[in-house]
């Protein structure tokens, strides 16, 4: 029976520092990075050397499907280029490493596993699918429905309570489901709209950056509470 104050969120607090002290354009990026004047589809395929294993090749696989878009790789910290290069075969990817918030700022969409970078693309307004295969997949959906308490697994639409992104895990992660949430977002003006509409909604939930000035000042009022009845 503890009080919850909520003081905000730091990923909040690090997107909006970010976005305020860079203000790059979409030309300076790719010439920066050697990259081609094409729309760019991110790539943000986990942390995880076993997440980048059972995710990496299917987005892959679909992304490489739209012409109109070139992918790029958000490399995670860690992970050697040789480890992705079993994964990207004979696609057309760039790579960039230890830079997820300046591609998330430029991407047209992006194609994110579960955790926070579902909730980091979201701030940065970027239309997504998430994906998270494992294997066994219609055994762990089926065991889902029965322990898990929680509609949904992704950040966003766990803090709006809504489903505003697509979650494709375990058995519906397929190319096929990609494929057609992809070809939505690229070319469904008011799917892509609804799914901007639920990040504006969710980052009202989180509420304005701050959180550990707002957790200070939640601390000194209890302090003060706690003298004067004290």
């Amino acid at each position: 029976n503890y009080p919850i104050h909520y003081v905000g969120n730091p990923t909040m607090d690090e997107v909006t520092a970010f976005k305020a002290e860079h203000s790059e354009t979409f030309e300076d990026f790719i010439n920066r990075h050697n990259l081609p004047n094409k729309p760019i589809i991110a790539i943000l395929a986990g942390s995880r050397k076993q997440e980048i294993k059972d995710n990496l090749k299917k987005m892959l696989d679909t992304a490489s499907k739209f012409p109109s878009h070139q992918l790029v790789l958000a490399g995670a910290p860690g992970i050697l280029p040789e480890y992705y290069k079993e994964f990207i075969g004979n696609h057309n990817v760039g790579i960039i490493f230890n830079q997820t918030y300046y591609l998330l700022q430029q991407a047209d969409i992006a194609l994110v596993t579960s955790g926070t970078a579902t909730l980091e693309t979201a701030l940065f307004n970027v239309p997504q699918v998430v994906c998270y295969y494992m294997a066994a997949g219609k055994v762990i959906s089926f065991l889902r429905k029965l322990v898990l308490k929680v509609k949904y697994i992704s950040l966003v639409n766990l803090i709006a309570g809504e489903e505003v992104v697509k979650e494709l895990v375990a058995d519906s992660m397929t190319i096929e489901n990609l494929y057609n949430e992809v070809n939505r977002l690229i070319n469904d003006s008011d799917y892509r709209q609804n799914m901007l509409n639920g990040y504006e909604k969710m980052s009202n939930i989180l509420g304005s950056p701050g959180a550990p000035l707002h957790a200070a000042h939640e601390i000194v009022k209890l302090i003060k509470k706690r003298k004067t009845t004290s």
